[in-house]
């Protein structure tokens, strides 16, 4: 298994695929695989189109993104593309498209593309030399109508996905996915792995629980609206759990998300906003009748140091290494001064990795936000 990990910052996308594929060292009908972040000022069908031209052997997805991950640091306005050579590994891609109001539509696509890469569907041990990863673009709230309609056709819930909802930046609601040269604004890209390396999915989350629990009474799991929380207005019940006033509650929603309580554990959702009238709109399903936690950020640093450790007892000789994060933790990591230590500590550990700042991340069938999917792959 070997990796390569490449940027440009031309906003040409022939310049930019030209000097891409220049820094390549193998030839490039070689690669397995190819995955591509870029920022939302490219244009994406052109991009998608161009690196299919170069790879025509190779399987390939790409996101849009708020931001960018190379060894070098968080960046943002550049296009990052990563390779994975393995002789041993089976890839295919495919591009599911409709994907918040149709996602059933492609289940002979997907069944073909898990195929293609010699996995089985309803194989209960799938999971133990193969696994997928996601693109799935934002705007729509899709991501958990998706995953759900992946394990409807996979059945194996072990079976382990590590996904990033794509980003954008400025005031445009839009995000691209592509897959081996098409690209959508509603659906995802998946490339499914079947491989005899060792391989390591996890997640980090900065947020410790506090203890402070809310009771939702109303919600909205589609739209992603809280309507009720402990028999109050949700701002109301927020800002009395903090202890502090509604306007101060309002600039405090990083630092304390929501801890849901899904499959025996906690996961984050992070609060996307207030609406006028005092409920709370989130960037992940609360379902009505559920227990929320408070949670409260912890340290990022000794996190960083906990994940990149875990990942070295699964895979001690790390080959291939793809980091979702949330756009929220770059900001806060921004914020804090801290954001090139946490790339130290990567390159402490990794010969080389490629990620992107996200605007959700998916682990399995769970969806939810500021926390970091991590992806490794060794021998």
């Amino acid at each position: 298994m070997e990796q390569e990990v490449v940027t440009s910052r031309s906003q040409d996308v022939q310049l930019a695929v030209s000097e891409l594929c220049s820094k390549l060292k193998r030839d490039l009908s070689s690669y397995n695989a190819v995955f591509f972040m870029a920022a939302i000022n490219y244009d994406f069908a052109s991009l998608s189109a161009a690196l299919q031209e170069k790879f025509p052997k190779a399987q390939i997805i790409g996101s849009s993104t708020a931001g960018e991950i190379t060894p070098q640091g968080f960046t943002e306005n550049s296009v990052v593309l990563t390779t994975m050579y393995s002789p041993e590994t089976r890839v295919s891609a495919v591009l599911v498209e409709n994907g918040s109001k149709y996602p059933v539509s492609c289940k002979t696509q997907i069944e073909q593309a898990l195929s293609n890469a010699g996995i089985r569907c309803n194989d209960r041990d799938s999971h133990k030399d193969a696994f997928a990863i996601a693109f799935i673009n934002g705007v729509f709230n899709a991501e958990e109508t998706i995953l759900t309609n992946f394990y409807s056709i996979i059945k194996n819930d072990n079976f382990k996905l590590a996904g990033g909802t794509a980003g954008f930046t400025g005031n445009t609601a839009k995000t691209f996915v592509c897959c081996n040269g098409k690209t959508t604004q509603d659906g995802a890209a998946m490339m499914f792995v079947k491989t005899r390396a060792k391989f390591d999915i996890r997640q980090e989350d900065i947020f410790n629980p506090t203890g402070k629990t809310f009771f939702v009474g109303s919600s909205d799991p589609v739209n992603r609206v809280i309507n009720s929380l402990d028999g109050k207005t949700p701002k109301a019940a927020y800002a009395q759990k903090l202890g502090v006033s509604e306007s101060q509650a309002e600039g405090m929603t990083f630092e304390n998300p929501f801890g849901r309580f899904l499959n025996g554990a906690e996961h984050i959702a992070a609060l996307a906003g207030f609406t006028p009238d005092g409920k709370i709109t989130t960037f992940a399903r609360v379902v009505p009748n559920s227990t929320l936690e408070l949670m409260h950020i912890g340290d990022p640093l000794q996190k960083a140091d906990e994940t990149c450790r875990l990942i070295r007892e699964n895979v001690p000789n790390p080959k291939f290494v793809l980091l979702m994060t949330c756009i929220t933790r770059t900001v806060a990591f921004a914020n804090m001064g801290i954001s090139s230590k946490i790339i130290d500590k990567y390159n402490a550990v990794f010969p080389t990795f490629a990620g992107f700042s996200c605007y959700g991340e998916q682990l399995g069938r769970i969806h939810c936000n500021q926390t970091l999917v991590a992806l490794a792959i060794g021998d």
